[in-house]
């Protein structure tokens, strides 16, 4: 996928970029007529990683609900916890806090340097609605707390696009059922006049989101299937075109409780492929977190799946979660570890799409 700085296609360009796309589905399609996810799991045990864990340093240990994060140009980590409403870590290393405890998951930076946090309220037993906290005057607000006439209980990822529109999951009504049948979840964007709409619906517990090269397309995580897919956006912020972007990522089983999932072997877990968060480099190679199997899997422009870390002992990747690029070329790639509430990072060889409070 061509650079930021090329990235507008016309022309012969966007020719070629619904060419590859057309290669990308044909791709995948083979691959899922020949193998399921048993195959693929399989696979992805025998292939070794491309990293090990000791190319992960860790960078902030000891976070209280570690789950999201997002970075600035500056060096910033911000990054959710249970203690605050956001935790801040600066370049020199001292870390503040922002706001009372607002069960923060996922996070995005806007362009102007406001974090866009989601709350899966559902998981404590409280409304779930998207906020808005400016690490500048530490005021916290919410955007959005109900649409069509329902209060949000499980706002889920934010994403943040260089016009300006946000978008965030929804991941359902109910939580705990990790391979959960219901068809529940959506996706909502929110404009720059505040407004808020459902773009995308009928979505098996969507989960992490991020943009394409360009803010061309939009990425969702869909943990209950294992698998990622993808829409076109359109200049009004909508969404079409839904299609698959990767084969189902390991084994996953309808309707599986987290409980399940945990008292299953630790070889066992290892071959899941419920997924949470995920990024995308220049390359156009996708990074997604498979929290459950302590893995995290990429899936090239082809739809070829291949492990990046696998740690079965947790050692420093444990139950990822999010993924975020950083570092001044954004060759950092940085991962939290939920069950070890830590940050780690390691070096890519290429570098992250730039966030929206980044610069191209």
């Amino acid at each position: 996928m061509p650079s930021p700085k090329s990235a507008h296609r016309s022309g012969k360009g966007a020719d070629l970029h619904r060419v590859v796309n057309r290669r990308q589905l044909i791709a995948l399609a083979a691959l899922a007529s020949i193998s399921g996810p048993a195959t693929l799991a399989r696979a992805l045990e025998k292939r070794p990683p491309d990293l090990s864990p000791d190319d992960f340093e860790v960078v902030i240990e000891g976070i209280e609900g570690a789950e999201g994060l997002v970075t600035a140009p500056d060096g910033t980590i911000a990054f959710s916890c249970s203690n605050a409403a956001v935790g801040l870590r600066r370049p020199g290393g001292s870390v503040s806090y922002i706001g009372d405890p607002v069960a923060t998951g996922g996070m995005a930076f806007d362009g102007q340097g406001r974090i866009v946090a989601a709350s899966v309220g559902a998981l404590h037993g409280r409304d779930g609605p998207l906020r808005r906290i400016d690490p500048a005057t530490g005021a916290v607000e919410i955007l959005v707390a109900e649409l069509e006439g329902r209060k949000l209980v499980a706002s889920n990822c934010p994403v943040v696009a260089r016009d300006g529109t946000i978008y965030c999951s929804h991941s359902g009504w109910t939580v705990g059922n990790i391979g959960t049948r219901q068809a529940e979840g959506f996706i909502f964007a929110v404009s720059l006049d505040g407004s808020a709409r459902v773009v995308a619906r009928g979505l098996r517990g969507v989960n992490g989101l991020c943009l394409g090269s360009n803010d061309d397309q939009l990425l969702a995580a869909l943990t209950a299937e294992g698998r990622i897919v993808t829409w076109e956006r359109a200049a009004d912020g909508g969404l079409s075109n839904k299609r698959y972007a990767s084969p189902e990522l390991g084994k996953v089983v309808a309707d599986q409780k987290a409980a399940e999932i945990r008292a299953m072997s630790a070889r066992q877990r290892g071959l899941t492929g419920y997924c949470d968060g995920l990024v995308m480099n220049r390359d156009g190679s996708l990074f997604v977190t498979l929290p459950f199997a302590n893995r995290i899997v990429s899936v090239d422009r082809m739809g070829r799946l291949s492990t990046l870390i696998h740690d079965p002992t947790g050692a420093r990747i444990n139950f990822p979660t999010n993924l975020a690029w950083g570092g001044p070329d954004l060759r950092d790639l940085f991962v939290v570890s939920r069950g070890s509430g830590s940050i780690a990072r390691a070096r890519m060889k290429v570098p992250g799409i730039p966030a929206a409070n980044w610069p191209l």
